[in-house]
């Protein structure tokens, strides 16, 4: 992931005028696959390169069948992409928009769960006043 992604703020206020209905089921979709856990763990395990199943097993620390199951899942919805080299099946992130969606969002709560941390601490300060 060595390329930069610039986002205009004006293309993303766009992205509700483009939209057909049919569209939003499709991203709505997109983001069920996301809000699993276990599948968030595969994708951060698959971060930096690719890997075989048994990898993210250990990395993960699920069974293979659950791994597998996710990652089928994944596959067939155009997450991920695999490739057979012999008896393994090498998994990797197919689009890197993924990745940077999930870093917003991680750093939407960083940031949101700052700004509730210093409106308790003035809470805290005043009461203690």
């Amino acid at each position: 992931m060595g390329k930069k992604i610039v986002i205009e703020e004006d293309e993303v206020k766009k992205w509700n005028l483009k939209m057909p209905d049919e569209m939003l089921s499709v991203v709505s979709n997109r983001f069920k696959l996301l809000s699993e856990p276990m599948r968030l763990k595969i994708l951060r395990a698959l971060c930096e390169h690719e890997r075989t199943v048994q990898d993210i097993v250990n990395e993960v620390g699920a069974s293979q069948a659950n791994i597998s199951k996710h990652l089928a899942l994944m596959h067939d919805n155009g997450v991920v992409n695999r490739r057979k080299e012999g008896l393994k099946c090498y998994y990797r992130i197919s689009d890197d928009s993924i990745i940077f969606a999930c870093y917003l969002i991680l750093k939407s709560v960083v940031e949101n769960l700052q700004d509730r941390l210093s409106w308790l601490q003035k809470v805290d300060s005043d009461l203690s006043s």
